[in-house]
């Protein structure tokens, strides 16, 4: 790539990025879901589950240090598919064939929608690690700790908003989208060591769960929270993040292409 259509790429992208921020800062109501929802899950599950025996695997003794950062995955994966649905409203508006008809790059439209999204992701890690700060959760290694932690919730949630725009553009139908979408999003998260270690699972789920992106994902943020080994978790969820986001992105993007 040049470096005058990669210019071209990033001054689309921007706009749409732009774009999209300005959408929601008109409709502030569209940040309720991404922003509140997971905090009153964080309050729920804490609640419920935090104060349950000291589980031997937990990095610092406590299961409430070791479901949070659970928590804090689980909820990047419950946003990620807005991407994919927000895409099919705008094709449905007619939007996109708006955007076909423009002499613009064709993966602007979807790298603007998740630079945007990842502004999203990132407050919503903030705001997840700040409450969970309140409720006893400890990130050893400070700010470059915490800023890790945000990075791995940001890129996580964002690879795994590619592979659900994807998926969406196959369904075309927002209603069968969202009921199809969110079920898969709800099962890799349980089917993994997001609230459990994955040697306590029921033997068929552990195999699932070692080879789960999320296991690699909250594994880093432990370790990243209790300065701990970081490496193996590290190039697991790299390996996963760009798979996530290459295949299904170059998908994605054909996909939108296409007249609807």
């Amino acid at each position: 790539m040049t470096a005058a259509v990669s210019c071209r790429v990033a001054r689309d992208s921007a706009l749409i990025a732009g774009r999209q921020l300005l959408v929601l800062r008109m409709n502030p109501s569209r940040l309720i879901y991404p922003l509140v929802q997971p905090l009153v899950l964080l309050v729920l599950f804490v609640s419920v589950l935090g104060n349950l025996a000291v589980t031997r695997h937990a990095a610092a003794g406590s299961y409430r240090e070791f479901l949070i950062p659970g928590i804090i995955i689980q909820n990047a994966v419950l946003t990620a598919p807005t991407t994919g649905l927000a895409l099919l409203r705008d094709a449905g508006s007619g939007l996109a064939d708006r955007f076909r008809s423009l002499p613009m790059s064709r993966a602007a439209v979807l790298i603007g929608r998740l630079a945007s999204d990842a502004l999203i992701f990132a407050v919503q890690a903030v705001l997840l690690l700040a409450a969970a700060d309140l409720l006893g959760f400890r990130v050893r290694a400070r700010l470059p700790g915490l800023v890790g932690i945000v990075a791995v919730a940001v890129a996580f949630g964002l690879s795994v908003a590619v592979t659900t725009a994807w998926l969406a553009l196959l369904i075309k139908d927002p209603e069968t989208a969202e009921r199809v979408l969110f079920f898969p999003a709800i099962a890799i998260a349980f089917l993994s060591s997001a609230f459990a270690p994955v040697g306590e699972l029921a033997g068929w789920m552990q195999p699932i769960a070692r080879a789960n992106p999320v296991t690699a994902a909250v594994s880093l943020i432990r370790s990243v929270a209790s300065v701990g080994p970081a490496a193996f978790p590290l190039m697991q969820l790299g390996c996963w993040v760009a798979g996530l986001l290459l295949v299904p992105g170059v998908l994605a993007v054909r996909r939108w292409q296409e007249p609807s």
